[in-house]
């Protein structure tokens, strides 16, 4: 497959179905579906859907644990970085779809339903220099909810994006031109908020009031992984990271896709490339969530990243490689203090080597 959808999910993944006639109505057979499945995923029910898509001449697999085993076995090191009963098992559906020939991955989650316009060919601008409107921040970040037409009207930030630098982010834009290596498509219905936001007061997404944008070098956005797409190129450094320490009782979660997004914000600046954010939009129609629990969750990602992003930013890469670069940063990571706890401590030492073990795999694999 020249290009692939990726997602992990324990349940029936149904909105395969409409993505498939998308692809189908713009005559976008290159692409292929890769369903990671998980402890607790209907396998039986997934494989038939599977067979369903593959029967309207569009490639699709699943990969059950069963399968995914015996694919790691070539890869002792990676098993221990991507555990069960976790969005992680998603990076497992990045390598196989690369290994596989694909040039552009996207990344969905299995509660973003699509649309009617040409998802894949608004995605496909990954890959391609353009010349778009181009934000640059004062305190180096953007909001991508400013783009976004919500109900009722006030402002909103995604979630992950500090609270430090929130209500302060002034924006300058120009036109300026770049290669696009990671697109993010924005959401109807349910933005992607933090459980803060959420038990405040429930917003609903109906519309976007901009054109694309691109993010200058050195500004910086969350990046989530519900409807996302990058060049395979920028897979040695979207390792989607390792969540689930405990530090002080709690456990950290609902950060992996967030703190990945920011370490490949830094590589693909550091390679003089650019991300986009804007189209496609999905419709994100939120699965079941405790808020509370969310929020419990959240609680060590939200101050962690206030330790974490002055870090990052701060730190100067020297190499010109995708890889290199993400080790050299790893290599930084680990060397700092990012917060005076031996839980965090313990977590980022195992973060880190993660990050090294995820390079090593795709060096056998890209």
């Amino acid at each position: 497959m020249k290009a692939a959808i990726v997602l992990t999910t324990i349940r029936v993944p149904e909105l395969l179905s409409g993505y498939a006639n998308n692809l189908k109505e713009h005559d976008h057979y290159e692409v292929g579906f890769v369903v990671v499945g998980d402890n607790r995923t209907p396998n039986n029910a997934t494989r038939q859907l599977v067979e369903r898509i593959t029967n309207q001449c569009l490639e699709a697999e699943y990969w059950d644990v069963l399968s995914q085993k015996k694919w790691l076995k070539r890869f002792p090191g990676l098993d221990g970085i991507v555990p069960y009963n976790s969005d992680n098992r998603r990076n497992l559906g990045y390598l196989i779809a690369a290994e596989e020939g694909a040039d552009l991955i996207i990344s969905i989650d299995d509660d973003n339903f699509v649309g009617s316009e040409d998802y894949f060919g608004q995605h496909s601008i990954v890959g391609k220099t353009q010349k778009l409107n181009t934000a640059c921040s004062a305190n180096g970040w953007f909001n991508p909810c400013s783009m976004l037409q919500i109900n009722p009207p006030r402002t909103i930030y995604p979630r992950g994006f500090p609270y430090s630098k929130r209500w302060k982010d002034k924006i300058t834009w120009k036109h300026d031109s770049g290669r696009i290596m990671l697109n993010l498509g924005l959401w109807k219905c349910d933005p992607d908020v933090d459980a803060v936001t959420n038990l405040n007061e429930p917003v609903t997404v109906v519309g976007i009031r901009s054109e694309q944008v691109m993010l200058a070098p050195e500004t910086y956005s969350p990046i989530n992984t519900q409807n996302t797409a990058f060049h395979r190129d920028v897979l040695p450094c979207f390792y989607n990271v390792l969540m689930g320490a405990r530090i002080q009782g709690t456990v950290l979660d609902r950060y992996g896709d967030i703190w990945s997004g920011f370490f490949a914000k830094k590589i693909i600046d550091q390679m003089d490339d650019r991300v986009s954010i804007g189209y496609p939009l999905t419709e994100h129609r939120r699965n079941p969530h405790d808020l509370f629990k969310d929020l419990q969750s959240e609680l060590w990602g939200m101050i962690l990243t206030e330790h974490l992003v002055p870090v990052l930013e701060s730190i100067k890469l020297t190499e010109r490689t995708y890889m290199d670069a993400y080790l050299e940063l790893a290599r930084e990571l680990k060397s700092v203090n990012i917060f005076p706890n031996k839980d965090v401590e313990k977590y980022f030492a195992q973060l880190t080597n993660a990050m090294e073990v995820w390079v090593e795999t795709c060096e056998k694999i890209l």
